[in-house]
């Protein structure tokens, strides 16, 4: 039987458009992919307020992957499974590297998002998320262990993101989602880490996993699933060694990879079918 049991996918500029529109196409898809007895999983570097209006409409609400691995749970309720922050004193050591070295920082807490002092980078990144965003005056104000830092650009040539990756790399996951953001999170967290515990609580093998996604954050979850997919704008590297490479994301890609699932995962079926007759 053709592996598909579980289609865990990544969500911005894979499932969403470059302008965070979730085509119609790929709604239908999912849907007919899911009727089929696919199990699909979110996995995501968002937030869960940040995630939940496109987990709705996709119907899979109940098990979404956020914070790049860091919590686990239903987006609907915001009922976590699975939560992981990073320990404070290393994540203010994180926020005022990057302060800085001017770059903009979000702290993820409490289920909102917090940046130190009136910043309009920071403040467009929130809108185009969708979440709540509290202004504090210094990094002491900023609440409790954070799940996940994000820290944001406005050129790709600042080095300030190959500073943080070769200050904090040793002790964090520090991984790049886009040419503008740079997540931060615990060491022990990943994309692929969660899955693979999600996987293995569900009962389903990596053979029997799909994943997809297009950037350096979703390389481990991408090699561990026993098939891989992705889009066209994805890096080289995914599109390297993806079974399935569909057209761009602002093209609605990922339906054309649900329907590919679908049909092959229907052929052979129908296959193993006849040959036991």
């Amino acid at each position: 039987m053709f592996p598909a049991r579980l289609l865990v996918t990544d969500v911005d500029r894979t499932l969403l458009t470059h302008g965070y529109e979730l085509p119609a196409s790929v709604v239908g898809s999912f849907r007919a992919l899911r009727d089929s007895g696919v199990r699909i999983v979110l996995a995501t570097a968002r937030s869960p307020e940040a995630v939940r209006p496109y987990a709705e409409r996709l119907e899979v609400s109940d098990l979404v992957i956020c914070f790049n691995g860091g919590w686990v749970g239903d987006v609907a309720s915001y009922a976590a499974r699975r939560s992981t922050s990073i320990d404070r004193t290393s994540a203010l050591k994180v926020v005022e590297f990057a302060l800085a070295r001017g770059l903009a920082t979000l702290w993820y807490a409490n289920g909102k998002a917090y940046t130190v002092g009136r910043n309009s980078v920071a403040e467009h990144e929130v809108e185009i998320t969708g979440e709540t965003l509290v202004v504090v005056d210094t990094t002491s104000d900023l609440p409790a262990e954070p799940g996940k830092i994000m820290c944001v650009r406005t050129d790709p040539s600042d080095p300030g993101f190959d500073a943080l990756k070769d200050a904090f790399s040793g002790n964090l996951i520090v991984a790049g989602s886009h040419w503008r953001l740079l997540e931060v999170g615990p060491l022990d967290v990943s994309k692929k880490a969660a899955i693979e515990a999600l996987a293995g609580e569900l009962g389903i093998g990596s053979e029997d996993c799909v994943a997809a996604g297009d950037a350096e954050n979703d390389l481990g979850m991408l090699r561990w699933a026993g098939t891989a997919v992705t889009v066209a704008n994805a890096i080289d590297e995914i599109k390297a060694f993806a079974k399935f490479v569909g057209p761009s994301c602002d093209e609605g890609g990922m339906a054309a990879v649900a329907d590919w699932l679908r049909t092959r995962r229907v052929a052979e079926a129908n296959a193993v079918s006849q040959g036991g007759k």
